[in-house]
């Protein structure tokens, strides 16, 4: 399985001005939200990051990754949980948390790892990221984890300054594959000992 990578779409978000137009609901293992974020995974991936990889092998990669198979199979995970984000009857974000998958740069005897996590253009700064990553930590601590990381690609750096408000903080480096093309990712943890259940900057 490829490494994760996490887009801009949730990156320096400002505080929620139409948080009440958002749902965040738990995606479950049937067809139909499979199929959802085959098609959300794939759209926003290429929205953001199309222009900086190659069609080959920005294809390349949205073939391996976003099958309705595959994500099937991720939802059927019990060490996976994933969240669909909804404003005004469309998907716009979503999530997905890995109980148990490690890195190398992470100091922790129950890691838990955001594997992936988007929101559409539109949505920017209006809540949907915030709410996504306050779902994963929640999830995060009903597993009784101690910590959560991601990688994030070095040059996205308001996805960077977004997750540091959250209080996670650089510890590593780990490369990500988009087709044939090797990129390199920082590694962000957050001790969970540390956080607040809200938004830490608050």
């Amino acid at each position: 399985m490829l490494p994760s990578h996490l887009t801009s779409g949730a990156s320096a978000e400002e505080p929620a001005t139409e948080s009440s137009t958002i749902v965040i609901r738990r995606a479950e293992a049937t067809e139909a939200d499979a199929r959802l974020l085959a098609d959300l995974g794939a759209t926003l991936f290429a929205d953001a990051f199309g222009a900086m990889n190659a069609p080959d092998d920005l294809q390349l990669f949205l073939a391996k990754t976003y099958s309705p198979e595959l994500q099937r199979a991720e939802l059927r995970d019990r060490d996976r949980a994933a969240w669909i984000a909804e404003a005004q009857g469309q998907a716009c974000g979503y999530a997905l948390l890995r109980r148990g998958a490690r890195s190398a740069a992470v100091t922790a005897d129950s890691p838990a790892e955001l594997q992936r996590i988007y929101t559409g253009r539109a949505w920017h700064g209006r809540g949907v990221g915030e709410a996504l990553v306050r779902a994963c930590i929640g999830q995060a601590r009903a597993w009784n984890c101690d910590a959560v990381w991601l990688g994030v690609w070095e040059q996205n750096p308001r996805a960077i300054a977004f997750y540091e408000k959250w209080g996670f903080r650089r510890v590593g480096a780990q490369h990500f594959v988009v087709g044939t093309d090797s990129q390199r990712d920082y590694v962000m943890a957050l001790e969970l000992s540390n956080a607040e259940p809200e938004r830490r900057h608050r």
